[in-house]
């Protein structure tokens, strides 16, 4: 039997919701109506909130609109200096009775598996134990993947401007001594790879440039390729120049490209544009992000076809082959799910002239009721 407190209690649960929900149907942002979400519970989590918000038809895709309700939760608690512990759930009393139970238990058994100083100075030395190493923390990449195959390219493509200064310092420069040689003739190339470095740091700095360097990797592939057409002619030079310097600064060019819009955190304008332009693409295919699979909105589909064809006139070309193949797409003589789904389509087809004749309360009404008993108390 319900005694009075239960039915008190039940109807304070009642004008306390329906208060709720005046207040709700009053604010016009979500902000607004996270921020009372917030004030109406009592240490609000971001699930906690979600909960709150679904209950009143707020929130109808949590999925989607987690991110602003969670950074509208944490703005809430840091400006009352709450600590944010994200979904984290609050620990009881009897979770921490638990730990606490625990706890104790780890110490005893610690304390009765070790032994004294004495008795370990007097047992025979035994074979130490080799424990395993810890294993290494994985540090994050700082490199994306595709970038590593231009830097490869462009390093090659120093060989063959390596080659190009040796000949280039011993038949013009008349620099015959191997060992003079070679500690001058590559000064180019340290230079550009020297060059390849400073613009990398000046990517992954916070401004995001790659500095002065690049002028100076320009001036040093327009000397490299001075050397190149001086050497073998305006035809080999040609080749030398395109396979050298200049392939090495376009690689390089490239894998900076890809480092600089990997750094790129923020969202910009364009971004949410396109973002939004494919989900309703997708929404209108039938393809938006609703946790069903490809055989579910197969089935679903056909069950709507299939409402729709059995109501049809007997006008409608091949209409009893069609229904036939719908319904066996939709798998409704072995599925009750979906023969439900499609008695449910069938009823709101069949009944759908009657909506114009349902006599329907009036919303504003009920929204004033709610309203004064939210304002009277």
């Amino acid at each position: 039997m319900e005694t009075e407190s239960d039915k008190q209690v039940a109807s304070t649960d009642v004008l306390s919701s329906a208060a709720h929900a005046a207040r709700l149907v009053m604010l016009k942002t979500l902000d607004e109506k996270v921020r009372y979400a917030c004030e109406a519970l009592d240490q609000p989590s971001t699930s906690d909130v979600l909960a709150f918000l679904l209950t009143y038809g707020v929130v109808t895709n949590p999925k989607r609109e987690r991110a602003k309700v969670a950074a509208e939760v944490t703005k809430w608690r840091q400006e009352r200096g709450l600590g944010d512990t994200g979904d984290l759930p609050r620990l009881s009393m009897e979770m921490l009775t638990e730990l606490d139970a625990r706890r104790a238990a780890e110490k005893n058994a610690a304390a009765t598996r070790t032994v004294p100083a004495k008795e370990q100075a007097s047992a025979p030395a035994e074979k130490t134990v080799q424990t395993k190493p810890a294993p290494a923390v994985k540090t994050k990449r700082t490199t994306p993947e595709g970038s590593r195959g231009f830097y490869l390219v462009a390093f090659m493509s120093l060989l063959v401007s390596v080659d190009t200064s040796w000949r280039f310092f011993g038949e013009k420069l008349g620099i015959t001594s191997i060992p003079e040689r070679a500690a001058m003739f590559a000064v180019v190339e340290v230079a550009l790879i020297a060059c390849g470095f400073a613009m990398r740091a000046g990517i992954r700095s916070e401004h995001g440039k790659p500095g002065p360097a690049r002028l100076i990797l320009w001036a040093l592939c327009a000397a490299s390729g001075y050397m190149a057409f001086d050497l073998a002619g305006p035809v080999s030079g040609l080749a030398r120049v395109t396979l050298g310097p200049v392939l090495g600064v376009v690689m390089l060019h490239l894998a900076l490209g890809i480092e600089l819009r990997h750094a790129r955190t923020r969202v910009t304008m364009w971004t949410r544009v396109s973002r939004e332009l494919k989900e309703r693409f997708l929404s209108r295919l039938g393809l938006g992000d609703d946790e069903r699979d490809a055989l579910a909105r197969t089935r679903d589909r056909a069950a709507r076809r299939a409402a729709h064809l059995a109501r049809a006139s007997w006008f409608t070309p091949f209409r009893k082959v069609r229904l036939g193949k719908e319904l066996r797409k939709a798998n409704v003589a072995h599925d009750d799910r979906m023969r439900s789904r499609l008695m449910a389509e069938l009823a709101a087809v069949q009944h759908a002239d009657e909506l114009r004749r349902l006599d329907l309360a009036s919303p504003w009404s009920d929204s004033l009721a709610h309203t004064l008993k939210y304002l009277k108390h």
